[in-house]
């Protein structure tokens, strides 16, 4: 049941973030170092949401595998 919760969460949230993408199509200027590069404000937006999930994905896996190598 916890799992069902997940996905229709994950669902409404990857529907909000699309509507919110495509209504933002300007382009923003992104400093990276010692360039400035002009990208596409849905480009960003999509790229911090990928790197928000993949910290997150990250953090549990490190969790996960301390708490099992604690109940060796």
């Amino acid at each position: 049941m916890k799992v069902q919760w997940q996905v229709i969460v994950g669902i409404i949230i990857a529907i909000l973030i699309i509507v919110f993408g495509t209504t933002n199509m300007g382009t923003v200027d992104v400093q990276l170092l010692f360039w400035t590069v002009q990208w596409p404000l849905i480009v960003v937006i999509l790229g911090s949401v990928v790197a928000g999930i993949l910290m997150v994905y990250c953090f549990n896996y490190y969790k996960a595998r301390k708490k099992k190598r604690g109940a060796k």
